[in-house]
């Protein structure tokens, strides 16, 4: 459907009051979003960049072509499902439901009041702006495990003794790595797409040369990851876990990146000279869409539901709970038997502590097993008990984000995992540290209670979270002991740890979860 002429007010200020009211309707989101992009060690710490870039190519774009307002109702359709998205991951609390549709319902807007023929110079200056936003997580544990693939074939080719269990692989005798989500390669992904279609909208005419390097960039980023891992265990694997690479394995892997983008530009290079881009540019033809006269009612109409509809949904139907904050509170419990635990006055097992932030309600205490002690002797077993919980998990405040891990990965290192039966069918996952410093080795077990829901890896936790549109509860919870001991089978000391701890822990998160039902 072709949309009517308008006058030059009415296309300068259309498009800015559409882009105030999507931001004033989705500020929140933004700000959360924004907060990613602060965290340096992050896979979305270009985000700020990318914005800058993103408004000077749009603004560039918008005196090239000057488009023409107008109303294009068939529009309305896609930007009414983006808001109604939108609202869902208000009302259901789930932030990557907000932030998928943040650059869609830009695009949206634009379409209403432009047109597709209009919008098309502005998908990529505009659209590049999604692989900054903070949903690619969910394909990090696909990308570990194909990354702990690869190099399982690449030290077998080599000859290296390893075992691989999950993302962890074990060198026999020296050690351990874990493919965690910083070495599944998202950012080195991330940042070859957006080079990619930066590089095709200030060289190309042509779509397909666009794809065409867009997929070469994320192969070839995907294979800097892969040699940077690789590289990484074999030099573990020959120095024995003493190789610099080890502690500086970012600052090498940005060289590898850097390497592979040569090829990836050698190639962007012959795909400019094709014949297919030597031909002259594609033009609108002049017609009503670029037709300039006065303002009509429709143009009014049109800029009307851009600003109108967003605003009022949010304003009426989300925005309460989004910004819901609640004051951070501690379990009123004693998770271990007092005739066998004495409680100790610290939060921390052998300078090992979880790194949870911003819990709405947490327990951490620390004991020492009293069980047979005598006077003027050690303890045999010392242990950790954690318990941290959301209610509701929202934005910046979800069990499963990138700022919330079980150890520090520069001070402890993975040697084995194990699955921890408990009580009532529930299994854990068990976990055996080794602290870099002293050779000290930690058990860990631990489990994600997420609505009602026992999970017990990081992905499948996240995902129970969009059960909640099915269940009235919207808290998630980490579970987690740890153990001590110099003489005994960890394992099944953590073991039988865990199922003391387990359904003391799951009855005070489900208590507190009906009091705030009622």
């Amino acid at each position: 459907m072709e949309g009517t002429a308008s006058g030059p007010r009415m296309n300068r200020l259309a498009p800015v009051l559409m882009l105030l009211a999507l931001f004033a309707a989705t500020g929140s989101t933004w700000l959360l979003t924004m907060d990613r992009w602060l965290k340096l060690d992050e896979s979305y710490s270009h985000g700020f960049l990318l914005l800058v870039i993103a408004v000077v190519l749009a603004v560039r774009t918008w005196l090239r072509e000057r488009p023409v307002a107008g109303f294009y109702p068939l529009w309305l359709l896609p930007f009414v499902a983006g808001i109604a998205i939108y609202l869902a991951g208000e009302l259901l609390m789930v932030q990557a439901l907000r932030q998928i549709v943040l650059v869609p319902l830009i695009l949206g807007g634009m379409a209403v009041l432009w047109g597709w023929r209009q919008l098309v110079p502005f998908i990529v200056p505009v659209g590049v702006l999604f692989f900054a936003i903070p949903v690619w997580d969910f394909i990090s544990w696909p990308l570990q495990l194909i990354t702990t693939s690869v190099n399982q074939l690449l030290l077998g080719a080599f000859g290296v003794e390893f075992e691989v269990e999950g993302v962890f692989i074990y060198l026999i005798g020296i050690g351990a790595f874990e493919i965690a989500n910083g070495c599944s390669g998202l950012r080195y992904l991330l940042v070859g797409l957006t080079l990619s279609f930066l590089y095709g909208e200030l060289n190309y005419r042509r779509w397909s040369s666009r794809i065409m390097l867009a997929v070469t960039a994320v192969l070839f980023s995907l294979i800097a990851n892969w040699i940077r891992v690789f590289v990484i265990i074999l030099a573990g694997y020959l120095t024995d876990m003493e190789s610099g690479l080890i502690e500086e394995h970012d600052f090498f892997g940005w060289w590898v990146f850097a390497g592979t983008l040569v090829p990836v530009f050698l190639i962007g290079r012959r795909l400019e000279k094709r014949s297919a881009e030597q031909e002259p540019a594609y033009s609108i033809e002049p017609g009503r869409e670029r037709t300039r006269g006065q303002s009509s009612r429709s143009d009014w109409i049109g800029l009307g539901f851009t600003v109108v509809i967003p605003l009022a949904a949010v304003l009426f139907f989300g925005g309460s709970q989004a910004q819901l904050e609640t004051r951070m509170q501690t379990y009123d419990l004693s998770p271990l038997p007092s005739e066998q635990w004495s409680p100790m006055f610290q939060k921390e097992l052998q300078g090992w502590r979880p790194q949870i932030k911003r819990t709405d309600r947490s327990l951490e205490k620390t004991f020492f097993l009293k069980d047979g002690l005598q006077a003027g002797e050690a303890p045999e077993q010392s242990s950790f008990v954690g318990l941290y919980t959301y209610d509701p998990q929202r934005g910046g405040r979800e069990i499963v984000m990138y700022g919330n891990r079980l150890y520090d990965r520069g001070d402890w290192l993975p040697e084995a995992t194990f699955d921890v039966p408990t009580s009532n069918g529930v299994t854990w996952q068990g976990l055996t540290l080794r602290q870099r410093a002293s050779d000290k080795r930690l058990h860990l077990a631990y489990g994600y209670y997420v609505e009602s829901y026992w999970e017990t890896d990081e992905v499948r936790a996240k995902l129970a979270q969009l059960f909640g549109a099915f269940n009235p509860r919207s808290d998630g919870s980490l579970m987690i002991a740890g153990l001590y001991c110099e003489d005994c089978d960890g394992q099944q000391a953590v073991g039988e740890l865990a199922r003391t701890l387990q359904p003391r822990l799951q009855e005070a998160v489900d208590g507190v979860a009906s009091e705030s039902a009622q």
